[in-house]
C-alpha cells in the first residue's frame, strides 16, 4: 500500500516538473517542395530520420501535413541535418526514400538505414562489403570483398589520388571514417564542400545531480524457518546522488546509458515480538544504517515530445551497507509458573554487506534538447535476502522491494 502511495506521488511529481520548461524555440526546420522552394515550419522530432518513411510537418501558419519521399525533394532540421528524396541504386521501381546528406560536394556522402552511398553527377553507388565462405583446396575460407574501397578510389580519383590510397586502404565502413577520408580528398583538392553533421556529437555526456526518497517493503524468504513479526519505525530513506548519463547516440538514438553513485544514511528502530508455547520474546534495537548505491542502467526511449523524453530502463544496482548498532535489548519471558524474565543486550538485526540486485525504472528527461535539463525517475528494485533477524535461535531472512523517486538536474 505504501509503495502504491509512493508511485502515485511519483506520477504527480512527473507532471509537476513538466512545467519547468523554456519558451518556444524559433522554427528552423524546413521542407523543399517540388518547385525547389523552401517552406519553413516545424518537423515533429523523430528518433531516427535515417529510417523515416514520412515526416509530419507544421507550417508557421499552423497547417499540418504528412509528406512522403515522393511528395517533396527533401527537408532540413534546425540542427543542420539535411535529407533528400531519391531512389535506391538500381531499385527505381521501389520508389523514393529519404537519404541523409552527410557531406555534400562534387562527390557526396549519403546514408539510409545505416548504409552508406556515394554520389556524383554520373554515378550513385552503395558502399558495401561482402563476407562469404569459399572452398579453397578443400578448406573453408572466409573471404572479405571490400568493394567499397574500389568505389572510393574511383570516385575520389584526382591529382591527390596517391595520397588518398593509404587512407582508403585503412578506412572502415563507418560514418566517422568515411567523413575523414572525404575531408582529406576535399582539402587536398581544395574543393569546397559542406559537412552537415559537424554539429552532431557522437554521444552526449551529462552529469546528473539529484536527490530523492525511497520506501522499502519486505517479505520472508521461502527458505526461512519461520517469520518473526517485526516493524521498523520508518521505512522511508532520503538519498543524494551524482551520476553520468550518456544519451543522444547518433547511431542509436533511442538508447541511453547511465550510472552513478548515491548515498543514504538513516537512524532507525526495529521492534519485534515472538510467541512460543509458554514463552514470549520481545526485542528492540536502535541502529544507524548507511549505504553506498551504484546503479547501472540501459534505457529505451519509447516516447518523445518536442521538449521531453520518456524512457524505460533496466539494469542492476550494487549496494554496500554499513550497520552500527546503538542499543539492543531482548526481553525473554517464561509464562508458566514460576514466571521468569530475562533481559540481555544482543544485536538481533544484520544487513548484508553487499548486494547486486535487478531493477527497472520509468524516467522523464525534461528539456532533453537543451544544454541543461531536469531528470525525474521512479525506480523499483528487488533485493534478495537484504537483512536477517536472529531471535530465539531462529534466523529469518527477508527480501526487500525498494521503490524510489528521484529528481535531478542534468548539467
Amino acid at each position: 500500500m505504501k509503495i502504491n502511495k509512493l508511485l502515485a506521488a511519483a506520477i504527480c511529481c512527473f507532471f509537476a516538473t513538466s512545467y519547468w520548461t523554456f519558451g518556444q524555440d524559433v522554427n528552423q526546420d524546413y521542407i523543399i517542395n517540388q518547385e525547389d522552394h523552401k517552406i519553413y515550419g516545424t518537423i515533429k522530432k523523430s528518433f531516427d530520420f535515417n529510417k523515416a518513411n514520412s515526416i509530419p510537418f507544421i507550417t508557421n501558419e499552423g497547417i499540418k501535413t504528412r509528406y512522403t519521399p515522393n511528395d517533396i525533394k527533401g527537408f532540413g532540421l534546425a540542427n543542420g541535418r539535411q535529407f533528400k528524396s531519391r531512389h535506391l541504386p538500381e531499385k527505381e521501381e521501389e520508389g523514393f526514400v529519404f537519404f541523409q546528406i552527410i557531406l555534400k560536394g562534387n562527390v557526396s556522402l549519403l546514408s539510409y538505414k545505416n548504409r552508406y552511398f556515394i554520389e556524383n553527377e554520373d554515378y550513385f553507388l552503395q558502399l558495401d562489403k561482402v563476407d562469404e565462405a569459399r572452398d579453397v583446396d578443400g578448406n573453408l575460407v572466409r573471404a572479405r570483398d571490400r568493394e567499397y574501397m574500389g568505389f572510393l578510389s574511383y570516385m575520389l580519383y584526382g591529382p591527390c589520388g596517391d595520397v588518398l590510397q593509404k587512407k582508403i586502404s585503412t578506412t572502415s565502413l563507418s560514418e566517422q571514417e568515411l567523413i575523414s577520408t572525404f575531408k582529406i580528398y576535399y582539402e587536398c583538392e581544395q574543393i569546397p564542400y559542406e559537412l552537415n553533421v559537424k554539429n552532431l556529437p557522437f554521444v552526449r555526456a551529462s552529469l546528473v545531480a539529484g536527490t530523492g526518497i525511497s520506501l522499502t517493503q519486505s517479505n520472508l524468504t521461502k527458505d526461512s524457518f519461520d517469520e518473526i513479526p517485526h516493524v521498523f519505525d520508518t521505512q522511508y530513506n532520503p538519498f543524494i546522488s551524482l551520476g553520468v548519463k550518456l544519451d543522444q547516440w547518433r547511431r542509436l538514438p533511442r538508447f541511453s546509458f547511465d550510472t552513478g553513485i548515491a548515498y543514504t544514511k538513516k537512524n532507525n528502530v526495529i521492534n519485534m515480538e515472538l510467541f512460543k508455547p509458554n514463552q514470549r520474546y520481545s526485542a528492540t534495537e536502535e541502529f544507524s544504517r548507511s549505504s553506498l548505491i551504484v546503479p547501472i542502467f540501459i534505457n529505451y526511449l519509447f516516447y518523445r515530445t518536442k521538449k521531453n523524453e520518456f524512457y524505460l530502463g533496466a539494469g542492476t544496482v550494487i549496494r554496500t551497507n554499513t550497520l552500527e548498532s546503538k542499543f539492543s535489548i531482548i526481553d525473554y519471558k517464561i509464562t508458566y509458573e514460576p514466571v521468569t524474565v530475562r533481559l540481555s543486550e544482543e544485536s538481533v538485526l544484520t544487513y548484508s554487506s553487499a548486494k547486486l540486485s535487478p531493477a527497472i525504472k520509468l524516467g522523464v528527461n525534461f528539456l532533453f534538447n537543451q544544454k541543461y535539463g531536469i531528470v525525474s525517475e521512479f525506480q523499483l528494485e528487488h533485493i534478495s535476502k537484504e537483512y536477517t533477524i536472529d531471535l530465539s535461535t531462529r534466523q529469518s531472512y527477508y527480501n526487500s522491494l525498494v521503490a524510489s523517486y528521484m529528481i535531478g538536474f542534468r548539467l
